[in-house]
């Protein structure tokens, strides 16, 4: 009976964790966006850090979500945008290269604002939220990665949407996706803090930007 019992209780465990993608997906399935046309007006466009290349030009997940946001921003949809990225190391540099892609598309300095601690998706709508005093957005990145985006987004307390226009690399980053919607799920089941905080950031324009 005993040995029942213990086969019952994992097989429980194992089936909410199987549960927990479907589950996160489903929670958000309303607030994901593809046209720019039907995403609602909010105060920040929220763009998620992806690689670089070496010679400091946006690779290509990167290039599409930056796109995105110039769409959102010209559009009027967003006043201002978060660029959070990695800088965990002097000769890595998300922010400054984001950063100087905007300025290229015509986006002015004094709307963008940078998170130089983004290094994960949690960390990001964490800070989003007690760092940069993001109460609602527009969250930008592909469409594979974007429902995770959003729910632990709106986990954190920021009344969130997502936006992509591009559906690239959903079959290839499917399993990825499952187990780390799982550590989305966990993390804000535990409340899991991100590895730097620090002061809050004035987020009115003109008060100056990549803040690090």
């Amino acid at each position: 009976m005993k040995l029942l019992k213990i086969v019952v209780v994992v097989v429980v465990l194992v089936l909410m964790i199987l549960v927990m993608p479907f589950f996160v997906r489903h929670s958000v399935r309303t607030s994901l966006y593809s046209n720019v046309n039907n995403v609602p007006k909010k105060e920040f466009a929220i763009v998620l850090g992806a690689g670089i290349r070496k010679n400091g030009t946006p690779g290509n997940f990167l290039k599409q979500r930056l796109d995105d946001a110039v769409k959102l921003y010209k559009d009027k949809k967003v006043q201002k945008i978060l660029i959070s990225g990695d800088n965990g190391k002097k000769s890595y540099d998300e922010i400054s290269v984001m950063n100087g892609y905007l300025i290229e598309k015509g986006i002015e300095q004094d709307v963008i604002f940078g998170d130089y601690a983004g290094f994960d998706t949690y960390s990001t709508m964490a800070r989003g939220k007690n760092i940069f005093d993001i109460k609602n957005a527009v969250i930008v990145t592909q469409k594979f990665h974007l429902s995770r985006s959003v729910y632990l987004a709106q986990q954190k307390g920021i009344n969130a949407v997502g936006f992509s226009s591009s559906a690239t690399g959903k079959k290839r980053y499917f399993l990825r996706e499952w187990f780390a919607s799982i550590k989305a799920y966990a993390d804000c089941l535990v409340n899991r803090k991100p590895k730097f905080y620090g002061s809050k950031v004035n987020t009115k324009r003109g008060t100056n930007i990549i803040i690090q």
